[in-house]
């Protein structure tokens, strides 16, 4: 019953968390244990005692929250009266409460190999690292990456999945770029991709998405919650094995027939429970709404590697201003002069650096000239390219080379801010002002579907091709110690990044985010639910270490002050800092959550 799967990854999903705080809490329990302070309370869970035993000196709680624990050492609190009993916290030398401090964060790194080695010995899946898409004119596009490519190697680590290559991009120096060896038709060959900033994402990326198998991922539906592949019967985890009666193996076979067939019945053949199951659906018709311009401009935002633009000597940044001695407004003029030149060799005027040149290339039929289009992608920006018949930027009297300034009365600065305007305002009518030399134009334009272009669309997502990585006890060992530098790695990259601003806060996640990450591991199976607590049972290890005024961290600079300077912090100083650090970390947590709460309303 899928009621009882999903109780029961709840369940252990607020185990597993539970169990990482509590380890931690343990592991300052058993060293003061150890050095002879005694521990006047520890408790599993936090709130209200629902259970409590007195046993020695020590009160043994079971709490209601189960997330975590807590530990009460005599002499701890600065609030307590101290007596300067042989048995209180605050009467123990600088290395002994170092060690009580310490031990938590010991204990929750032991926690986190011994998670990696169970871990790898279940089984972990992990994206693998196949190419599904390559974007135009970014990076990766740029240096010849291909659908179907593999990488073999990135940065000289070997064997890399594709959350390893999406994290070493992530946080890569910009100016080395990334160095990736990747394997096309059995043969292997070195790339050099330099990973670029999006801005809408907060985080480098060099344009690739992992390659997809055809099961079944996410159902979602369209207006007025409409799915189209929930009403016929489609369900997740379902592998569609035929559309049409026609064998596919492809995501992209899948699509071309969804994207034909709007408002059409189609025949989907789907494989669940080791029994192949026909259903019939009928696409969404979806249209996106428009303006009925492009922003494409004669400037080269991307250049393919060993394209025939680039062994013509075309590079990034250079603005095309003739081509066979006729001017060209944009990208438009330039692709029909190529085409519908009746010249072997099309002669380009090229601005590079203010400066002037020629470019000659060899384009002796149609299939040169489609190449050679095809590896350029151009820049888009706020001068109108091309306009498209019929449609409002035509009517309202938008010409080729005007340039938009505005869209409801809020200056416009790039393309694809105004994209994501049209995109949010469901057709509702606009402002829009734009300027042809000095002279400035306002209209009312209202966006327009686009139902001569509209594709079909089931609702579907498919799963990314994964690879399930299990080991012995030696190969675990191993695999889980390689693991756990990579995370050690990437948590003081992911700190790096966020103070060099390569990495943007928008990403930073809380309470809400980790706990749909482990819901998403527990559906994946209890071997992915391991792991990925092994990597949040480290990074608490690791974050707690922080010099951080009420971490761990925190405390023990002050006990290195202390050591330095002889004596105690005084109780101002700490009061001070510990209000600082409190603000930080609530600051940080609200921060977090805010978000969390954001990811979830544009799911």
């Amino acid at each position: 019953m899928p009621y009882v799967n999903v109780s029961t990854n709840v369940v252990l999903v607020i185990v597993g968390i539970g169990l990482l705080i509590f380890v931690h809490e343990l592991g300052h329990f058993l060293m003061a244990k150890k050095i002879g302070v005694r521990v006047l309370a520890f408790s599993l869970g936090f709130g209200p005692a629902l259970f409590k035993k007195q046993w020695g000196e020590t009160e043994y709680r079971l709490s209601l929250f189960p997330l975590g624990g807590y530990v009460k050492l005599a002499g701890e609190g600065p609030e307590e009266e101290k007596k300067g009993s042989p048995w209180e916290f605050s009467s123990k030398s600088t290395g002994q409460r170092a060690s009580v401090l310490v031990a938590g964060v010991g204990l929750n790194a032991v926690l986190a190999f011994i998670a990696f080695v169970v871990a790898f010995q279940i089984g972990v899946p992990f994206i693998t690292p196949e190419v599904g898409q390559v974007m135009p004119g970014w990076p990766a596009w740029e240096a010849g990456v291909q659908r179907g490519d593999k990488i073999v190697e990135v940065n000289g680590s070997s064997d890399p999945d594709f959350e390893d290559l999406f994290t070493i991009v992530a946080l890569s120096n910009p100016s080395d770029g990334v160095n990736l060896k990747v394997e096309r038709d059995n043969k292997t060959f070195d790339v050099n991709v330099v990973p670029k900033y999006d801005a809408e994402h907060g985080i480098q990326r060099i344009g690739i998405m992992p390659a997809t198998s055809l099961e079944i991922d996410k159902i979602f539906a369209f207006e007025n919650n409409y799915s189209p592949a929930r009403d016929a019967g489609i369900q997740i985890k379902d592998v569609v094995v035929a559309v049409n009666g026609k064998r596919i193996s492809t995501e992209d076979e899948f699509r071309e027939v969804e994207a034909v067939s709007p408002a059409k019945e189609i025949a989907i053949t789907v494989l669940r429970d080791n029994k192949e199951v026909e259903l019939k659906v009928n696409p969404f018709k979806s249209t996106r709404r428009m303006l009925g311009l492009s922003g494409a401009t004669a400037i080269l935002d991307g250049v393919k590697n060993n394209s025939l633009a680039n062994k013509a000597g075309f590079t990034k940044g250079d603005e095309i201003i003739e081509v066979n001695s006729q001017p060209v407004m944009g990208f438009t003029d330039i692709r029909n002069l190529v085409v519908d030149s009746e010249e072997k060799t099309c002669i380009f005027t090229v601005k590079r650096n203010d400066k002037i040149t020629l470019i000659h290339v060899s384009l002796d039929d149609e299939k040169a000239k489609e190449e050679f289009i095809g590896g350029l992608t151009p820049f888009y920006g706020l001068k109108v390219d091309s306009l498209v018949e019929g449609f409002p930027a035509e009517k309202i009297g938008l010409k080729p080379g005007d340039r938009i300034i505005s869209l409801d009365e809020k200056e416009i600065k790039d393309w694809n801010a105004l994209l994501q305007m049209v995109m949010v305002s469901q057709g509702k009518p606009m402002i829009i002002e734009w300027v042809r030399g000095d002279e400035r134009f306002v209209s009312t334009i209202e966006p327009q579907k686009d139902e001569k272009n509209a594709v079909g669309s089931i609702g579907v997502k498919f799963r990314e091709k994964t690879v399930i990585r299990q080991y012995g006890l030696f190969g675990s060992c191993l695999v889980g110690t390689k693991k756990a530098i990579i995370n050690v790695q990437r948590l003081y990259l992911t700190l790096k990044g966020f103070f060099s601003q390569r990495l943007s806060t928008k990403n930073v996640g809380g309470f809400i985010l980790i706990a749909q990450a482990s819901y998403e591991s527990a559906k994946v199976g209890f071997g992915k639910l391991v792991y990925f607590l092994g990597i949040l049972s480290l990074q608490l290890a690791l974050l707690n270490i922080l010099p951080v005024p009420v971490l761990d961290g925190g405390h023990l600079l002050f006990l290195a002050i202390e050591r330095i300077k002889g004596s105690p912090v005084s109780q101002r100083t700490l009061s001070i800092a510990q209000y600082i650090g409190f603000g930080l970390i609530i600051t940080l947590v609200i921060y977090a959550t805010r978000n969390d709460i954001m990811r979830l309303l544009t799911l």
